[in-house]
């Protein structure tokens, strides 16, 4: 029986694995060589052995790199080399994280292009190293790093960044004078800039962050009342656990942090599940042989009126499930209360009457381990969302101007694309925050 079950799950296995590849190869004949590519890497998922899908896989990465290039070459062509270049920078990444080495047509037209973009990237390089910002020349690099080490202009590079030393070592220098004790994100950011700039600072010893969390108190308040066979008993207990992690994973929450954030957690769970017997009847009519009264030698068949009865096991479910969640966050109340109930009736019985379309029936349950999943997990989006409008509030709003960067650092851990927080940042370094937060992990 084992060894029946175990070719069955294989043959699954394998007519699910073959069908994928199916699809990739009907994708790839269509000329759509990304997403043919995405059904062998499935496939081969399901099967890392299945030769057909690493076939499949490696010419569709091929044609994914040829079809590439050719769009590098129209870019380029068509008078757009910086997107000719970022198109292949893509393509190299991509080579690399494949493992694919390009051959023979599509090597040679790699190989012309790369030439292009390392004339491209030489020139635009002695510009930025130029400029007032010396970190639109890093990002630059960073932007470009693979194209760079292909062509091997690592050295042109690493001289272009110590001209731009005493620019960034200036700026660090800036950053590092107004990261006093009190403004957290400026200095954890001026730590990071200036020792890339290769000029470490001397910060005296970090203290207590006041507008922080260190510790979170939670003071659940649970009245749980549930029948003998339900499994809920520890759902609230593992509600709470949440609550804290969803706490401890917010930017209010920090080790330095000064502060206890108290929550309070009231929560009502009831379920109830009362079964009763009770005795059910069918009536029908059939027809008997009996003896004719007329003729005791004959028989009549004579309709007879009769009545199955049957035991049913009625039942009737009360559920019904109310929790709040209260705290106060900077100052601000954070609340909100979700509830649901419903009062079910099922039935269940053993009796098989095919006269009487009567057949076993078996009882369907509420489902109440998705229902009350469905209430807490709608309670604990809710807090997570109310803990990123306050800090928002808090960091994005009037203050944002006050101590120099730090409500803008902030503010851009929660609002990336707010326009104060980019022109701050274009203004000190001319690039939006994003790129800023790719170079020093802001």
């Amino acid at each position: 029986m084992k060894r029946a079950f175990a070719l069955c799950v294989f043959t699954v296995a394998l007519v699910g694995c073959k069908s994928l590849v199916e699809k990739g190869h009907n994708l790839f004949q269509a000329g759509m060589y990304t997403q043919s590519a995405e059904y062998y890497e499935q496939a081969l998922v399901e099967d890392p052995h299945n030769i057909e899908a690493q076939k499949g896989l490696a010419q569709a990465r091929n044609k994914i790199l040829d079809k590439g290039l050719i769009d590098v070459r129209m870019l380029r062509l068509g008078g757009n080399q910086t997107g000719a270049t970022l198109r292949l920078e893509s393509l190299l990444r991509n080579q690399i994280d494949w493992q694919v080495e390009p051959l023979g047509a599509i090597a040679n037209t790699q190989s012309e292009e790369l030439a292009y973009a390392a004339q491209w990237l030489k020139q635009q390089a002695k510009l930025l190293s130029q400029s007032h910002y010396p970190d639109k020349f890093r990002y630059f690099e960073h932007s470009y790093s693979f194209l760079i080490s292909n062509a091997q202009l690592a050295p042109l590079f690493a001289q272009h960044r110590a001209s731009l030393q005493n620019k960034a070592h200036a700026q660090c220098r800036q950053m590092a004078s107004q990261a006093t004790q009190r403004r957290f994100y400026l200095r954890q950011f001026a730590e990071k800039y200036c020792m890339s700039w290769s000029l470490p600072q001397n910060f005296q010893p970090i203290s207590k962050d006041p507008s922080r969390y260190s510790r979170i108190s939670l003071s659940p308040d649970f009245a749980v009342k549930l029948h003998q066979t339900s499994r809920q008993a520890n759902t609230l207990n593992t509600a709470s656990l949440a609550f804290k992690q969803i706490f401890r994973e917010s930017l209010w929450y920090s080790p330095i942090g000064q502060q206890t954030f108290s929550l309070g957690f009231q929560a009502k769970l009831e379920h109830s599940r009362d079964a009763k017997l009770v005795n059910r009847q069918k009536h029908y009519t059939t027809v008997e042989e009996r003896i004719n009264p007329q003729d005791p030698k004959d028989t009549l068949d004579v309709e007879v009126k009769k009545a199955y009865s049957y035991p049913v096991t009625e039942f009737t479910e009360q559920f019904s499930i109310d929790a709040t969640y209260k705290g106060v966050v900077a100052r601000q109340s954070i609340e909100f209360k979700v509830d649901d109930s419903q009062t079910h009736y099922t039935q269940s019985h053993h009796a098989d009457f095919p006269q009487l379309d009567i057949t076993p029936m078996q009882a369907t349950f509420l489902d109440v381990e998705t229902r009350i999943d469905k209430q807490l997990s709608a309670l604990q989006s809710h807090f997570k969302v109310q803990l990123e409008r306050v800090w928002k509030e808090t960091h994005c709003n009037g203050l944002i101007g006050a101590q120099y960067g730090e409500y803008i650092l902030r503010c851009g851990k929660i609002a990336p694309h707010n326009e104060f927080v980019n022109s701050w940042f274009k203004k000190q370094f001319g690039l939006a925050y994003h790129e800023m937060a790719a170079l020093y992990a802001l």
